[in-house]
Parts: C-alpha cells; sequence; structure tokens
C-alpha cells in the first residue's frame, strides 16, 4: 500500500456536526486483501460508536447493500415477475403459482365438467300451533255492553251534581286505600255511598273489561241447574262478567250464592244485574245475597267457586305466613265444592298476589283438585313468585277498552295501557280424569306373576327380562309415542331481547320454565304471540337440555 486511503466527509449538518464516511468502493478495493477489517476498524475512518464484536459494518456506497455472511438471511430480492417463496408449516403446505392459476383442488373437489351441486335451500318457518290462549275476544255485543255500562250504572246508582264532580278525586282516595294506603280503609268500605259510587264507576269497570276478555276462553262445565258461589262478590261484578262475556250460558237456570261483608254492594250489584239481563233479555240467573265473609255455611255445595280480587284484601296487612293463608283458604274453598267442582281465583297481576296463588295452587292440588288453567301441567310452579323471581301473570292491552272509561281514568290519574291478572282455575273432574288415564294405564301391563316367572330348575327371571314381558306391544308404542310429542308452553313474560339478534319470552311446561327464543322469522313470531298463548314447541332433551346461564330456565331454540 502507498498510504492510508483519503477520508471522505459530508456536508455539514445543522448544528456544526459532520458525518465520517469510509472511502467509495473504488478506492477499497485498490487498497488490496491486505486492508482486512480488523485493521481498519481503528482507523480515523471509521464510523464511531456503530462497531460492535461479531458485528461489524462494512463501509458502501449511497444504495449498495452490504455482503452478508454465510450464516445471515437469504437474500431476499427477486426478479420481477417472480412470486415470493411460499412458507410452508407442517399440515399447511403451499403451491407456488403463477399470476391468476388457481389452486389446485383436491381428489375429493368437483371433477371438471361435473354438475355443481345445488345450494342447500333454508327451511322456511312454521309457526307453533296455539291452544287454549288465556285471554280470548269478546264478541261485538259483549263489547257494546261493555260501552253501555256507565248507563247501566247511572240509571241504578245516580250521582248527583257535587258527586259528580268529586267523583275523580273520590276514585284518587279509594285507590290510595287499596293500595299505599291500606292501614286507612275500613274493612267495610263499601257501606259508604262515596267509596261504592268510585268502585262502581272505575274499578268495577276496568275488573269487567278484564274478566271479559279471561271468560271469553275459560273452559267452563256448567250444566242446567248448577248452583255456584262467588266468595266476596262485592257488586256481582264476577256474574256481570260472565253474563256479558258467555251468551251460551244465559240460557241455563243457574243459581248464584253471592257472599259479600257488604250488603249494600250486594244490593246494588242484584240491580245492575238485573238491568243488563233486561237489556240483553232472556230470564236472569238466580241471584241469593249472602251477608258475611269467605268461610260462612251455605245451604248446599256447589259446582263453581268463584272469587275475583278478594284474598289480596285479606292478606296484605295480614301477619300470619302467606303459606298458612294459602292453606287455611284452600281449606275454605274446598269446604263449598261437590265431588265434580271446580274452584277459580282471580287476583290482581302483581308479584306478592301471584305468590298466594302459586301457593293456594299448591294447597289446592293435596286437597285433590288438579290444575286446569292456565297450567299446562300439574306439576310443581315454575313461577312460584318469590321475591326477586318471576311470577304468573298475563296481560293485554287495553286500547279496545271504552272510550268514556279511558277518559274517566285519566281524569283521576290513573290512566292505564294494559290489563294485568293472576289467576287459577282447578278441577276434581280433572283428577278423577287423570286417576282414571293411569288407572288405564296400569291395565294395560300383565299380571303381577308374569313379571317373576320362574324356569324349572333354575333362579327366578331377571327383572329386565321381566319388566319388558310386563308391557304388550301397543303400551310399548303408547310410552314411546309420548316421548316423541312436542311439548306444551304457556307464555308468561313480554318479548325480551337477547344477544345475537335473538327474541325470547319465558313460559311454563311440565319441563319447569323455559325459555322460547329465535331469530328472523322466529323472533317475529314471539313478538306477535299474545300473553297467555299456549304454544306447541319441539320437546328438548331430558337429561341434558341447554339452558339460560341467567335464569337456569330451559332454553328452546324455534327454527
Amino acid at each position: 500500500m502507498t498510504g492510508p486511503l483519503p477520508l471522505l466527509r459530508e456536508p455539514a449538518r445543522p448544528g456544526g456536526a459532520e458525518r465520517r464516511r469510509g472511502p467509495p468502493p473504488a478506492q477499497l478495493a485498490a487498497a488490496g486483501p491486505g486492508c482486512a477489517p480488523a485493521d481498519r476498524a481503528g482507523t480515523d475512518w471509521a464510523r464511531p460508536g456503530r462497531t460492535r464484536p461479531g458485528n461489524e459494518r462494512y463501509p458502501r456506497a449511497e444504495g449498495e447493500r452490504r455482503p452478508r455472511d454465510a450464516g445471515s438471511r437469504p437474500d431476499r430480492a427477486r426478479p420481477d415477475g417472480e412470486r415470493r417463496a411460499d412458507r410452508t408449516r407442517p399440515g399447511n403446505e403451499r403451491y407456488p403459482r403463477a399470476e391468476g392459476e388457481r389452486r389446485p383442488r383436491a381428489e375429493t373437489d368437483r371433477r371438471p365438467g361435473a354438475p355443481r351441486r345445488p345450494a342447500k335451500a333454508r327451511e322456511p318457518f312454521v309457526p307453533a300451533a296455539v291452544f287454549e290462549p288465556v285471554f280470548g275476544e269478546i264478541s261485538p255485543e259483549t263489547r257494546a255492553l261493555l260501552e253501555s255500562f256507565h248507563d247501566i250504572v247511572k240509571s241504578t246508582i245516580p250521582l248527583d251534581s257535587r258527586r259528580a264532580l268529586q267523583l275523580g278525586e273520590s276514585i284518587r282516595d279509594l285507590s290510595h286505600e287499596l293500595t299505599d294506603e291500606r292501614g286507612e280503609r275500613r274493612v267495610g268500605y263499601m257501606n259508604e255511598p262515596a267509596a261504592l259510587s268510585a268502585y262502581v264507576n272505575y274499578f268495577m269497570w276496568w275488573n269487567l273489561v278484564r274478566l271479559t276478555r279471561l271468560f271469553a276462553a275459560m273452559p267452563l262445565d256448567l250444566k242446567d241447574g248448577d248452583s255456584l258461589a262467588d266468595l266476596g262478590s262485592g257488586p256481582l261484578t264476577l256474574p256481570i262478567a260472565l253474563w256479558m262475556a258467555r251468551p251460551d250460558l244465559r240460557a241455563l237456570k243457574l243459581s248464584w250464592y253471592c257472599v259479600d261483608i257488604s250488603q249494600g254492594a250486594l244490593a246494588a250489584g242484584e240491580e245492575m244485574f238485573l238491568h243488563l239481563a233486561a237489556k240483553t233479555g232472556g230470564e236472569p240467573w238466580k241471584i241469593v245475597r249472602v251477608k258475611g265473609e269467605c268461610g260462612i255455611s251455605l245451604r248446599r255445595k256447589v259446582r263453581l267457586v268463584a272469587s275475583a280480587n278478594m284474598f289480596n284484601e285479606l292478606f296484605q296487612d295480614n301477619p300470619e305466613p302467606l303459606e298458612a293463608q294459602a292453606k287455611r283458604h284452600a281449606r275454605d274453598l274446598a269446604s263449598y265444592a261437590d265431588d265434580a267442582s271446580s274452584i277459580l281465583v282471580i287476583e290482581p297481576g302483581i308479584p306478592r298476589s301471584a305468590r298466594f296463588v302459586s301457593l293456594l295452587r299448591d294447597s289446592l292440588a293435596r286437597l285433590g283438585f288438579a290444575p286446569q288453567a292456565p297450567c299446562p301441567h300439574d306439576g310443581p310452579c315454575p313461577f312460584p313468585g318469590l321475591r326477586h323471581g318471576k311470577w304468573c301473570h298475563f296481560v293485554f292491552d287495553t286500547a279496545a277498552a271504552p272510550a268514556r272509561l279511558h277518559k274517566l281514568s285519566e281524569d283521576a290519574g290513573l290512566s292505564k295501557d294494559r290489563a294485568a291478572l293472576s289467576f287459577i282455575l282447578a278441577s276434581r273432574a280433572a283428577t278423577q280424569a287423570r286417576a282414571a288415564d293411569a288407572g288405564d294405564d296400569a291395565g294395560e301391563q300383565s299380571p303381577p306373576e308374569a313379571s317373576t316367572a320362574v324356569v324349572a330348575g333354575s333362579e327366578p327371571v331377571a327383572g329386565a327380562v321381566a319388566r319388558a314381558s310386563a308391557l304388550d306391544p301397543l303400551s310399548m308404542v303408547s310410552r314411546m309415542a309420548g316421548l316423541l310429542t312436542r311439548l306444551k308452553v304457556r307464555i308468561v313474560s313480554d318479548p325480551i331481547r337477547l344477544p345475537d339478534f335473538y327474541t325470547g319470552r319465558y313460559g311454563c311446561s311440565e319441563m319447569g320454565m323455559v325459555l322460547v327464543c329465535g331469530t328472523y322469522q322466529a323472533a317475529d313470531y314471539l313478538e306477535t304471540c299474545v300473553s297467555g298463548s299456549c304454544i306447541e314447541v319441539p320437546r328438548p332433551d331430558r337429561k341434558n337440555p341447554e339452558r339460560d346461564p341467567k335464569t337456569a330456565a330451559i332454553l328452546i331454540r324455534l327454527k
């Protein structure tokens, strides 16, 4: 070498700093092999702070790539048009292919020229069948009678101008006494003319709207000459509602025992009933007024024991546990019933009333009265109305209620857009029918000795073989058909928005509380399904059903 290579300097940067750079590649090549990287590392043109043991940097011209060592990464430069080398992974090999070339098909793919497989069509949604709804559609005649109820009240309980002006205030006062000020209400409050007028003009009218919708679809087995009892009758709300809603029962000769502690309310109710019967034509039912409380003795047993909005006034301020009250009242109701009687109890659709109805249902079942409506089963109640739990109640929209009633409600500050109730209809006839069905199933089995057959010189036949021989083919087919039948569910709740665009509604079934849900057309169907509808849905797996993580209700997805 003739001497050190010249040092190149870049133009000064802002602040006066200069950047040192090595000689051009041509001068580096002319320096010969004697100028090794290790020798150059200590020269004055080496880049300070950029050399580390094992990672020496070579000076290079602008745009020149540094040479790679043998152990470094391979050069990623590719000729123009050449695709990047595919990265292969075990089980997911990829093949290099030219632009526009499709991936080679596997042997299982469609062969060239073979017809394309048609796409699987989505099956159309079929709405579930509806059975025995809680609320029925009232007839035009019933609607007209509800509209004219104000005229019936006006003709039987007339109001002077002063009481007419104070009617809204009287309604508000009575509403407080029936709800948040129950301690100030007198036991015989309907003996007061102002309270009776407010009750008949507002509360009784709304109760008629509820009961007529309920009676329009209720299965009542009444015959000519039957006797019925209405406990806590007041102004005969229940018999008047039944007369309005069921024209098919008006021709029957029925006798009503109307029990209440207010003789004035009974007298006013009988006048209104006779006025209604004269308006519709036909012979009115016989009314027997009985002054007294629930539990008073009657002359005879009755076919139907009914009560509407009575027990909620009895248990609200009673210190006795609600379970004990339900058992006591169930015994009182059963004391009026004959051998084929039914018991009907209707209460407001609030949690505590629904809790009482659930307890009463259980107590009546222990006395031999099987639930007939609204329950689709006779097992334990899945909506017991416990604290912070769900309760059994049914609602409907009140847009079709009389316009005059809506106006009166707005004037009193008690407007309603929905009406709710809880009820139970239990029957001894239903219990006897279920017992007869159970006896028929037992009669289909073979004699008892068939299950303990003995072969000569051997031990008794094993239990499995004996049980198989005890059932004839018809009985086995009947049991298998019972497992394949669809599940009846009584819709209880309003529509609920669920994740993933699902809509659900809680319902009551023989398997317990269920949550029926679906999307798309199934969600639209659940939105339009009215409260209290009894629908048939696919039966879920009994051993391991899918459950809602929040309420543990059985999930049933409609498709």
